[in-house]
């Protein structure tokens, strides 16, 4: 009797303990996959390894990277249209005024690409806007050769990070003069390594045989001189959610911060930790 008596309860407990765990198994598989849209330079340098890799390490996945850039990614998160944004600038105060969650997994710098034959090593900021805004249309009023400036740059209507961080930082406000716009940073880099006299701003992520990253004021595009903000085109590259990331989001922003995710972001940026 009492071995009935105290084995009853066990024999009940086992299988509602069993029970808890399938529950909470059953809960993350039916847990709705990740999405992202927003920067390029994350879309494209980073999560193609760190996706895998977070997948490998949870039980979540990823549905769809989008690369629509910056401005639309963030856009999509705070309306809840995608998990989360990649954003490579700082937040507008419009942004911030609707309360996301962000965090900082790393520093990018945006270089000054010129054709390798350039015989320029470097502009100050007042040259590069002379450039950007179409005052100045030969090399040699700039230092170099003279040949004509040719400017290329994303479409300036796109709300691409590289384009709004451009114009405000190194342009003061300003409008771009006369440039080429092509769809991506890639594109840009195929003219000016094909052309002498082209120049264009992107992630230094980007860099291409033929083509080689301008000093500015001075300063190259170091990781110490970026991640203090001496360098001139230095920005953050951030997650953005709608609210304070729970589960799978968790996990994943967890994960970019984590040895593995850091390890992966330093390959081609600087990383936050």
């Amino acid at each position: 009797m009492g071995r009935d008596a105290y084995d009853a309860p066990m024999t009940r407990a086992l299988p509602l303990g069993c029970a808890a765990l399938l529950a909470v198994a059953a809960c993350k598989a039916r847990e709705a996959p990740l999405t992202y849209d927003g920067s390029t330079a994350i879309g494209k340098q980073v999560l193609p390894e760190a996706i895998p890799a977070f997948e490998r390490a949870t039980p979540h996945r990823f549905a769809r990277i989008g690369e629509s850039g910056t401005g639309k990614g963030v856009k999509a998160a705070l309306a809840g249209e995608v998990s989360v944004a990649g954003v490579t600038r700082s937040l507008t105060a419009e942004e911030l005024a609707q309360r996301p969650y962000y965090e900082i997994i790393g520093y990018d710098a945006l270089g000054v690409f010129v054709n390798a034959a350039n015989s320029s090593r470097g502009l100050t900021k007042a040259k590069l806007k002379l450039a950007l805004t179409g005052r100045v249309r030969s090399w040699k009023e700039l230092g170099g050769e003279d040949r004509p400036v040719v400017v290329c740059t994303e479409h300036l209507d796109s709300g691409r990070a590289t384009v709004e961080a451009v114009r405000m930082i190194a342009l003061d406000g300003a409008e771009y003069g006369a440039v080429r716009e092509l769809d991506d940073p890639a594109d840009c880099l195929a003219i000016v390594a094909r052309e002498p006299g082209a120049i264009t701003a992107a992630t230094v992520a980007y860099a291409v045989p033929g083509t080689r990253v301008l000093s500015l004021d001075g300063v190259e595009p170091v990781p110490a001189k970026v991640r203090s903000g001496r360098y001139l085109l230095s920005r953050p590259m951030l997650l953005v959610t709608k609210d304070v990331p729970v589960g799978a989001l968790r996990d994943f922003f967890d994960f970019m911060l984590s040895p593995e995710g850091q390890a992966i972001v330093q390959k081609r940026f600087i990383g936050a930790r």
